[in-house]
Protein backbone atom coordinates (compact mmCIF):
# COMPACT_ATOMS: atom_id res chain seq x y z
CA UNK A 1 0.00 0.00 0.00
CA UNK A 2 2.60 2.37 0.73
CA UNK A 3 4.18 1.88 -2.64
CA UNK A 4 0.93 3.14 -4.26
CA UNK A 5 0.88 6.21 -2.25
CA UNK A 6 4.74 6.73 -3.12
CA UNK A 7 3.77 6.47 -6.68
CA UNK A 8 0.79 8.78 -6.06
CA UNK A 9 3.11 11.42 -4.46
CA UNK A 10 5.75 10.97 -7.19
CA UNK A 11 4.04 11.80 -10.15
CA UNK A 12 1.92 14.82 -8.05
CA UNK A 13 5.17 16.48 -7.48
CA UNK A 14 7.28 15.52 -10.26
CA UNK A 15 4.84 15.53 -13.41
CA UNK A 16 2.13 17.55 -11.92
CA UNK A 17 4.19 20.03 -9.81
CA UNK A 18 2.00 20.53 -6.81
CA UNK A 19 3.36 21.22 -3.38
CA UNK A 20 3.72 18.34 -0.44
CA UNK A 21 1.07 20.59 1.63
CA UNK A 22 -1.57 20.50 -1.64
CA UNK A 23 -0.99 16.72 -1.82
CA UNK A 24 -2.08 16.26 1.66
CA UNK A 25 -4.72 18.40 1.74
CA UNK A 26 -6.24 17.32 -2.01
CA UNK A 27 -9.06 15.06 -2.12
CA UNK A 28 -8.07 11.34 -3.65
CA UNK A 29 -10.56 11.20 -6.34
CA UNK A 30 -8.79 15.22 -7.65
CA UNK A 31 -5.72 13.55 -7.34
CA UNK A 32 -6.54 10.48 -9.32
CA UNK A 33 -7.80 12.75 -12.07
CA UNK A 34 -5.64 14.79 -12.20
CA UNK A 35 -2.89 12.10 -12.76
CA UNK A 36 -4.83 10.66 -15.43
CA UNK A 37 -5.43 13.86 -17.21
CA UNK A 38 -1.85 14.09 -17.19
CA UNK A 39 -1.57 10.37 -18.53
CA UNK A 40 -3.74 10.78 -21.07
CA UNK A 41 -2.10 14.18 -22.40
CA UNK A 42 1.38 12.35 -22.74
CA UNK A 43 -0.11 9.66 -24.50
CA UNK A 44 0.45 6.70 -21.34
CA UNK A 45 -3.06 5.51 -21.14
CA UNK A 46 -6.34 6.30 -23.57
CA UNK A 47 -9.15 7.28 -22.71
CA UNK A 48 -11.96 5.10 -21.64
CA UNK A 49 -14.56 6.57 -24.14
CA UNK A 50 -14.41 9.52 -26.03
CA UNK A 51 -17.94 11.20 -25.80
CA UNK A 52 -19.18 14.46 -28.34
CA UNK A 53 -21.41 16.74 -27.44
CA UNK A 54 -24.08 15.59 -30.13
CA UNK A 55 -24.44 12.52 -28.31
CA UNK A 56 -25.10 14.26 -25.25
CA UNK A 57 -27.69 17.23 -26.39
CA UNK A 58 -30.41 16.12 -28.63
CA UNK A 59 -30.20 17.55 -32.08
CA UNK A 60 -33.86 19.74 -31.50
CA UNK A 61 -32.69 21.49 -28.32
CA UNK A 62 -30.08 24.25 -28.76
Amino acid sequence: MVVVFTRITYHARSHLNLRPTEIDLMVFGELFDLIECWRQERGISQSYRETFIDEIIPAGLG
